[in-house]
């Protein structure tokens, strides 16, 4: 009978080591899914940031050739101007 007695304690003891470890492993689970639910959110703000980067670059690049354009306006503006006070410097006054 003693034999018994240990045999049950020992498959209690089983039985709880067991319902620990379930507890353990579903909580391991769920920090799990937590961590992958927290990386796929980071993951769609990276992506989000990735377009914002994209489209502010596109702009930038956009602005800067109009401001290229309107530098070669300016030196165009400038040398006709320069061109013209030129000649009438030098034109006969009469």
């Amino acid at each position: 009978m003693a034999m018994r007695r240990g045999v049950v304690i020992a498959f209690g003891v089983l039985g709880v080591l067991l319902v620990i470890l379930g507890v353990v492993v579903a909580s391991i689970g769920t920090q799990f899914d937590d961590v992958r639910l927290e990386r796929d959110d980071l993951q769609s703000q990276v992506t989000d940031l990735e377009q914002e980067v994209d489209a502010v670059t596109e702009e930038r690049d956009t602005m800067k050739k109009q401001m290229d354009e309107q530098v070669q306006s300016i030196e165009q503006l400038k040398s006709e101007l320069e061109r013209a006070h030129g000649q009438s410097q030098t034109a006969p006054a009469h």
